[in-house]
């Protein structure tokens, strides 16, 4: 099953769209801004690979974050 959720790094704050799929990361899209949190833009975001990994061994030092409001 792919999912997508919007994680914030503690140590920086910034932003990243996280694509999942049976719960693992295998991609990324980030850091963004502001305007580009909205749950709707999900689906549609260029998702990465190559940072992915890094993700996926640091998720201990990422919170789930709040969508932007439209």
């Amino acid at each position: 099953m792919k999912t997508y959720e919007l994680w914030r790094e503690r140590a920086s704050g910034e932003v990243w769209a996280v694509r999942l799929v049976e719960g693992t990361v295998v991609g990324c899209c980030g850091p963004l801004a502001t305007h580009d949190r909205n749950v709707s833009y999900l689906g549609g975001l260029d998702y990465a690979p190559d940072r992915a990994d890094w993700i996926e061994r640091h998720r201990d030092a990422f919170d789930l974050a709040q969508p932007t409001a439209v």
